[in-house]
């Protein structure tokens, strides 16, 4: 329900996608191209939703249970009826232009979006989207790698908010955003501190792999969102942005604080 916060955990309650299509055999994807709107659309999943639509995709790259999923990744466009840039309704045979900036050899791709619904300058634009290279979607990888298939247990929250731990090697926590069109009725909920929260993952210094725009390489030493667990399990400074979603798992922490299994005391919220 968009409205009634307490039912967010039921999300991860849905067993299905199409009927009598075993899950192994099932490919899960994120958007495809006849589902387009001219304008932002909550109920349907594209780009122009903004931050609410790449909240979506990195949960779905999250969830444990799918077994395979597709990332949608494309441009933008004013109407349904336009192709790629480059590319105009009347032409019989076109040449898109290319991603890349032919001087430069530098991504023409739309940045990660930061509101709900992406505004209407960038939702209309004839551009190369690229929601694949947006933040978060590469470090992803490697978690779902790591983590699909596991069996989920959710853990203690507020509404609007959904934490679950998958086996005991990864977490995953996510805030509800607000939409500036569409006001849900329960206003901002704001950013979530996460100090105290009973993870039942090791000890250690975790990079948040769903703030990463490539994919979690070992000896890495900082990230730009991190969480540090203690021995007893919880969280000693970890935090969620308001709209965002936050991934860690032990096959990606950091040196310091024990690493891979010594962390001590608290820290700040």
């Amino acid at each position: 329900s968009e409205k009634n916060l307490s039912k967010l955990p039921e999300i991860l309650e849905i067993k299905y996608g199409t009927f009598g299509i075993q899950n192994e055999k099932t490919l899960y994807p994120m958007g495809f191209h006849d589902q387009r709107t001219h304008e932002a659309e909550q109920a349907i999943a594209t780009y122009k939703n903004g931050l609410e639509y790449h909240q979506q995709q990195k949960f779905l790259m999250a969830w444990p249970w799918p077994d395979k999923v597709l990332i949608w990744s494309g441009f933008s466009w004013e109407n349904g009826e336009q192709g790629p840039p480059g590319c105009e309704p009347d032409q019989d045979l076109c040449t898109p232009k290319s991603v890349f900036d032919s001087a430069t050899g530098q991504l023409q791709c739309m940045g990660t979006p930061t509101t709900s619904p992406m505004p209407d300058e960038e939702a209309q634009s004839r551009r190369w989207v690229c929601e694949h290279r947006w933040d978060g979607i590469a470090g992803l990888v490697g978690f779902r790698r790591a983590c699909r298939g596991l069996a989920t247990t959710v853990l203690p929250s507020e509404p609007g908010k959904l934490a679950f731990r998958a086996g005991d090697e990864c977490l995953v926590a996510l805030v509800r955003g607000t939409n500036t069109r569409w006001p849900q009725g329960f206003g901002r909920l704001g950013d979530w501190l996460l100090k105290g929260l009973q993870t039942g993952l090791p000890a250690g210094r975790y990079c948040d792999v769903a703030q990463l725009s490539s994919r979690f390489e070992p000896g890495t030493k900082s990230c730009p969102n991190e969480v540090v667990i203690k021995n007893d399990g919880t969280v000693a400074k970890g935090a969620v942005k308001e709209g965002d979603l936050l991934a860690i798992y032990t096959g990606a922490r950091l040196p310091g604080l024990g690493g891979a299994g010594g962390a001590g005391g608290g820290g700040g919220g």
